[in-house]
């Protein structure tokens, strides 16, 4: 039996799964829906989970160990319902090992950092991780009803908010609000009531909102640069949060999601009030996908934070 070790990327957008085996060969790579716990229920997750890999045969192999790092996950009953589900996936025995964990700690290790370093996502949700020595912090990334600042979530709900201000006229309509509120269906300032009633915990709905927000941003919108700085500033208190809390010299931080990544004006801001923060501060993009490192942590037994 050839041994392999999954690795599950899940977040509130889309999930990516790799099986790899004892040398590090990817065996097999899929991507599929959603499995952020705080958008989906757990059987949703993990039947988004299941249909990634229902096509593989895995006659021959057998699953030694499993990382699942899911955005959500934060109480130890969010990795108890997980686990429990994911020990029944195809490939593991009685004997296999399942671990779930937030997706920030396979964020961190998506830049080859196993001890010392942080580790920042900014895609449909947040959150910054770090680890040195024997101590972690965690800053944000408590579920998008706290807020998520500095999300795509977060952008697109203050894009919403900016739309219907200039709706009612208490501030002044720019192309920005103007294209906001055609997307959503704003047509007079009363729509907001219906619209915010079908948008309500939509997550990934509200979230795809926020290139609108990234591009007028670019474009110099006063309202739509005004939401980037807000962010921005937010996404830097929590990596001065993780670089302070556990007393960094210097540090890497590796930046992980479409929209912490996106060239322009979010991205440079982003990086100018990290530098600020300290000079010290490495900030890199991932050296493998985020679902890759966690099947090195599957392979590796990295499993304690």
């Amino acid at each position: 039996m050839t041994k392999l070790y999954m690795g599950i990327d899940g977040g509130g957008t889309g999930t990516k799964l790799y099986l790899i085996d004892e040398d590090e060969n990817v065996v097999f790579q899929g991507e599929g829906d959603r499995t952020s716990v705080d958008t989906v229920s757990y059987d949703v997750s993990f039947n988004n989970i299941l249909k990634i890999i229902e096509g593989f045969d895995f006659k021959g192999y057998e699953v030694m160990s499993v990382f699942a790092g899911l955005g959500g996950v934060v109480t130890k009953e969010h990795k108890d319902e997980m686990i429990s589900r994911l020990k029944t996936l195809p490939g593991n025995t009685k004997n296999t090992i399942v671990v779930v964990e937030n997706d920030v700690i396979n964020a961190l290790a998506s830049g080859l950092i196993f001890d010392n370093g942080m580790t920042l996502i900014v895609g449909t949700g947040m959150s910054a991780f770090g680890k040195h020595g024997n101590q972690t912090h965690k800053a944000g990334g408590w579920g998008f009803k706290e807020g998520d600042a500095g999300s795509s979530f977060d952008l697109g709900l203050q894009a919403i908010k900016k739309a219907i201000r200039a709706k009612d006229m208490r501030i002044t309509a720019t192309d920005f609000t103007n294209e906001v509120s055609n997307v959503i269906g704003l047509k007079e300032a009363k729509d907001i009531i219906s619209i915010m009633d079908s948008l309500y915990l939509d997550r990934t709905k509200v979230a795809s909102f926020a290139p609108l927000v990234t591009k007028h941003a670019n474009l110099g919108d006063i309202h739509a640069m005004d939401i980037v700085n807000l962010a921005t500033t937010e996404l830097m208190l929590c990596v001065q949060s993780i670089y302070k809390t556990l007393a960094f010299d210097e540090a890497t931080l590796v930046v992980v999601g479409s929209l912490g990544n996106a060239k322009g004006v979010f991205k440079d801001l982003l990086h100018h009030k990290i530098k600020e923060t300290s000079p010290k501060i490495t900030i890199t993009e991932p050296k493998v996908d985020p679902g890759f490192a966690a099947a090195l942590l599957a392979l590796k037994r990295s499993f304690t934070k």
